[in-house]
């Protein structure tokens, strides 16, 4: 997805599959891309705040952990259907683009596209504030869940085995690595967004970057799981062992017999 910022307009132009969809359907599933980020960040959060009741309360009732679940979703699910609900007025984002890049010549290449009338509408601003304002947020509440359980695990719960004390401490770190890299990985969008603001300069590679840029942490995250969780990392190692040991078997020269 190519997404150009052209005044108070945000143009979305997508590619691969999404070329032979609909404006509608294109711009609603960049809408439930930004939902599945949303509730990423969030479940991430939710997972430090279960280890954290875990480990200082000695219990993660049903209650509190369905009612954090809910509104995660409520949040997510909510930010989706008042951003998608028509009508689209596509036809003037596709003028303000092209009154901002003429030289694009976007219609020629795409065709008609979709995307955000009013950068100063309401739902927008409000949607914007949440997508940006999670990933910068969450460390936050992460790193003092991780204060308090460090400190719980240090210096209250001394009694847990030196084993039981790294498998925590390893998953409050994993968590805190998934909650950092949304935040890294956003830098460029929030800059290409801030500049082509306040500077008319066409920028073609920023255009590309912001979709992308999303996806890093998706991508990390599983490694981060394997290296930091303890029976992820037993079960690649004894994954990788069996396939090694396959492959000793199936290479080994067989024995021959000479008379």
């Amino acid at each position: 997805m190519r997404i150009i910022s052209a005044g108070e307009s945000v143009a979305l132009l997508p590619y691969g599959p999404l070329r032979s969809a609909s404006l509608e359907v294109s711009f609603i599933s960049y809408n439930i891309y930004n939902l599945f980020l949303c509730t990423t960040n969030l479940s991430i959060l939710l997972a430090m705040y279960f280890r954290y009741s875990l480990i200082c309360h000695g219990k993660a009732e049903g209650m509190p952990v369905m009612r954090n679940f809910g509104l995660t979703w409520i949040l997510s699910v909510g930010m989706l259907v008042v951003i998608i609900i028509p009508p689209y007025d596509f036809s003037t984002v596709v003028l303000n683009t092209e009154k901002s890049y003429p030289e694009y010549k976007l219609l020629e290449t795409y065709g008609e596209f979709g995307g955000f009338k009013s950068t100063t509408r309401l739902v927008y601003v409000v949607n914007t504030t949440i997508l940006m304002g999670i990933p910068y947020l969450i460390p936050v509440f992460i790193l003092v869940f991780r204060h308090k359980i460090f400190k719980q695990i240090n210096e209250v719960q001394t009694h847990l085995s030196d084993r039981t004390k790294k498998a925590s401490l390893d998953l409050v770190r994993a968590l805190t690595m998934q909650a950092m890299f949304p935040m890294i990985c956003l830098i460029p969008n929030v800059a290409y967004f801030v500049l082509s603001q306040s500077i008319h300069n066409p920028f073609i590679i920023a255009e590309f970057i912001p979709f992308p840029t999303c996806i890093i942490p998706c991508l990390i995250d599983p490694i981060l799981t394997i290296y930091y969780v303890a029976p992820y990392r037993s079960f690649v190692t004894r994954r990788r062992r069996s396939v090694a040991a396959a492959l000793t078997v199936s290479v080994a020269p067989s024995s021959t017999r000479t008379i």
